[in-house]
């Protein structure tokens, strides 16, 4: 007892000594206070050792040795795709091209995607898993709407399938250009267009020139010029059918579209829809619009009527994936070069130069 009370007595001594108090008052309260805590020294024992306890649980977890830290994920791997111009397009085309890029990135929620333009040519740069949508909205993005004259289905290497349409509305240079394409099911577009000379955009996508094409399917076009123009859509959006569950692009045009689209499906419907429904296979294809995108037939819906309200719908069973691209391409317009992907290069990035990035 003796011991604690000479320790409480020194330690008031430091407190009076730090607050400058003199020795006298320390030990003048020491002494007054000494009969009350000897009253309850029984009892302050046992709060002390409770207030010890508590405070090591308290200062333990915060004192205790941190754990092994997990090292940093490695950087993930990344491509880089570049785009070339199939003729010398100066640094302000190159720009807007990159531009749109971004935009088209941007409206697939496509992330850490950037498009810069690197001496003649335009590099897109993303997520290597992401690669696979990057050479998508790398298309020219050029959408023509054209009235099918000519059409065959694929129907093997074994025979050749019946020609429906009207060949006389075809010139004979197209005509020409049409006995000799072959198209089959998921060919390469670049297969069928070096098939028949087509080396540049302006060989396809020349709105006052017919043209020949091929769908997915494998079916053979030849399709008139261009009635209306895919610089007259000012809004696409990818929507899921409420009629048959089926993934759709829904375009809206400006004035100039929505006065050609109505004039064209009003000529279609006037002139070929009656003969479609009694059986005529020449009428059907007559009545149908083909919806072409950098020369590739997309769809050609047949016309049931005529349709002047200044709004479109692309089928053609898409997955979402493939109507959200589309939108996409069209929504940004057309890209001002016709850029060609010229090499295609997959590397993992130093986890500085990464996290530099960041």
């Amino acid at each position: 007892m003796r011991e604690a009370d000479q320790l409480i007595a020194d330690a008031l001594r430091d407190i009076a000594a730090e607050a400058g108090l003199p020795g006298p008052v320390a030990d003048a309260a020491w002494r007054a206070g000494r009969r009350r805590r000897l009253t309850v020294l029984a009892a302050s024992a046992a709060s002390v050792a409770g207030a010890i306890a508590l405070t090591l649980a308290l200062v333990l977890p915060l004192t205790a040795a941190p754990g092994p830290v997990s090292p940093p994920a490695p950087p993930s791997p990344l491509v880089s795709i570049t785009l070339s111009p199939a003729s010398p397009a100066g640094t302000d085309v190159l720009a807007r091209a990159a531009r749109l890029l971004d935009q088209r990135a941007a409206g697939l929620h496509l992330q850490d995607i950037q498009a810069q333009v690197v001496g003649t040519d335009v590099v897109l740069t993303g997520p290597a898993a992401d690669q696979a949508q990057l050479k998508a909205i790398a298309v020219d993005g050029v959408l023509n709407f054209r009235q099918v004259l000519l059409y065959q289905p694929y129907a093997g290497t074994a025979t050749a399938a019946a020609t429906y349409g009207d060949a006389s509305l075809v010139n004979q240079h197209t005509l020409a250009l049409f006995r000799k394409l072959a198209c089959k099911p998921g060919e390469s577009d670049t297969v069928w267009k070096a098939q028949v000379g087509y080396t540049q955009s302006s060989d396809w996508d020349n709105p006052d020139a017919q043209i020949v094409s091929c769908d997915s399917s494998g079916g053979k076009y030849a399709l008139d010029v261009a009635k209306v123009l895919g610089e007259n859509v000012t809004n696409a959006t990818a929507e899921l059918s409420t009629t048959n569950n089926e993934w759709q692009v829904i375009l809206t045009f400006d004035n100039a579209g929505t006065s050609a689209f109505g004039t064209l499906t009003t000529n279609l419907y006037d002139n070929y829809y009656s003969g479609a429904q009694t059986g005529n296979q020449n009428d059907v294809v007559l009545d149908e619009v083909a919806i072409v995108l950098d020369g590739n037939v997309v769809s050609a819906p047949e016309i049931n009527s005529s349709i002047p309200g200044g709004n479109a719908q692309i089928t053609g069973n898409f997955t979402q994936a493939q109507a959200t691209q589309l939108a996409a391409d069209l929504q940004s317009g057309a890209l001002p070069a016709d850029l060609r992907v010229s090499a295609i290069r997959t590397f993992t990035p130093s986890a500085s130069s990464q996290a530099a990035a960041g």
